[in-house]
This record gives structure tokens, C-alpha cells and sequence, in this order.
């Protein structure tokens, strides 16, 4: 069972980048918000899963969010 550790640079917002660990997302600056999935799925079989994510710098206007969703990049 494949299990969710780093984002997935191919399946992303394209004004995302991914560092080369896969572990770090920067947006570029834009006035928009973006979408990007990990490398594998949460499998169904997961029953809990726990991960963390850390905003490192919440940018120019001071704000940054964050949301888990469920769903397909194309239905965002």
C-alpha cells in the first residue's frame, strides 16, 4: 500500500512549484489561489491519516490558507 509523502510536481496548479525534495510548495505571488495533490492517494484502507503542513511565509498581504478537499483538481 502505497502511502501519501511528498506533493506530486506533475499534478499541480501551474503557477506552483515544487523543490526537489517534494516537500516544499511556493506559490508565485499571483492574486490567486492553487491546487496541488500528493503523490499517492490516501488509500481507502487508511482509516486515519495524520500529516502537517507548516506556512513558512504567509506572503505579501499577511494571509495564507489552507484546505484539504477530497476531490479532482478539475472540479476545484
Amino acid at each position: 500500500m502505497d502511502l501519501p509523502t511528498a506533493w506530486n510536481p506533475d499534478d499541480k496548479s501551474t503557477f506552483l512549484s515544487v523543490d526537489l525534495s517534494g516537500l516544499r510548495v511556493n506559490h508565485d505571488g499571483s492574486n490567486t489561489w492553487g491546487a496541488i495533490r500528493a503523490n499517492h492517494p490516501i488509500p481507502p484502507q487508511c482509516k486515519l491519516f495524520y500529516f502537517e503542513v507548516d506556512i513558512i511565509d504567509e506572503g505579501k498581504y499577511k494571509a495564507a490558507w489552507m484546505a484539504l478537499w477530497f476531490l479532482g483538481l478539475r472540479r476545484i
